[in-house]
């Protein structure tokens, strides 16, 4: 089934699939602005429950007003209460990947009524802590590589065609690490929102200049008492160091490092990610 939900600031379109079996499902997808179309492979746990995909206002196929006072992370959260609430779920789950875990944990910590777990996949929940990763990521590529991009980020020359090229090499590596792009992946390349990405985030993805800049949940994790399951992929942006230290702070959490991954698990180890994810909610149903 799809169809619009009315939310601050327009329409957001979403979709549900699976039985109505088990405790539902509630995806938030990355970016910002990138829509859900890459994390549909998610649909095969719909054997089980609902599971409900949504493309977060200004991306995909919801509205897109031009408005950048809607470009924030609480309103962004209000939007997933306003879809929880006309969903009407007694109980549910929610699943955030990447910048979605920023949001799964966002709205977790308002103490949401009917919220059973959160599973934080390939999590982003630390500016600093990100933007640190990322300095140390930038060391492992060719020592050309690490020059043309300090040199483009030092001259502000990050658009150029030299940088983006750049920037592929730090992709291949630490985000997509797969042997072609999925057609999944190009639909949300295809229906995502640069001006989102570009006010929040920024520019590329290993340099964060946008509004996002100073977030951190890192102090905040230790009040999310709800069952946590916490995934990224050996080589992931979201490195296994930080994932395990966010692990640290949250009073139930749980983690898996999935091996031959990098930022997409889901898409690289399927079998493996969808195997640890209907554990998890084998003990927490």
């Amino acid at each position: 089934m799809e169809a619009y939900i009315n939310v601050p600031g327009g329409k957001i379109w979403y979709k549900v699939v699976g039985q109505k079996k088990k405790i539902p499902l509630v995806v938030l997808h990355g970016g910002p602005g990138f829509p859900h179309d890459y994390l549909e492979v998610l649909e095969n746990l719909g054997d089980e429950r609902e599971i409900i995909f949504y493309d977060q206002l200004g991306c995909g196929k919801s509205d897109r007003p031009d408005d950048p006072h809607l470009w924030t992370v609480e309103r962004f959260v209000e939007e997933l209460e306003e879809i929880v609430r006309f969903l009407g779920f007694s109980e549910y789950h929610v699943l955030g990947q990447s910048w979605g875990a920023a949001l799964a944990v966002s709205f977790a910590l308002k103490q949401p009524a009917g919220l059973k777990s959160i599973i934080l996949a390939d999590p982003y929940l630390s500016s600093p802590l990100w933007m640190k990763d990322a300095e140390r990521l930038k060391t492992l590529l060719p020592k050309d590589t690490q020059e043309i991009m300090a040199r483009h980020e030092r001259e502000g020359t990050v658009e150029s065609v030299e940088y983006g090229e750049a920037i592929k090499k730090y992709n291949d590596a630490f985000v997509l690490r797969l042997a072609s792009v999925p057609e999944a992946i190009q639909r949300s390349e295809d229906g995502m929102s640069k001006i989102i990405y570009r006010t929040m985030w920024g520019f590329k993805e290993p340099l964060l200049t946008g509004t996002l800049k100073e977030f951190d949940l890192a102090d905040r994790l230790h009040e999310v008492l709800l069952p946590v399951l916490l995934l990224c992929g050996r080589y992931d942006e979201a490195t296994p160091e930080s994932t395990r230290y966010f692990q640290t702070l949250f009073p139930n959490a749980r983690m898996e490092i999935f091996e031959k991954s990098a930022h997409l698990p889901f898409l690289s180890e399927t079998r493996e990610f969808l195997g640890v994810v209907r554990k998890f909610f084998q003990e927490i149903d």
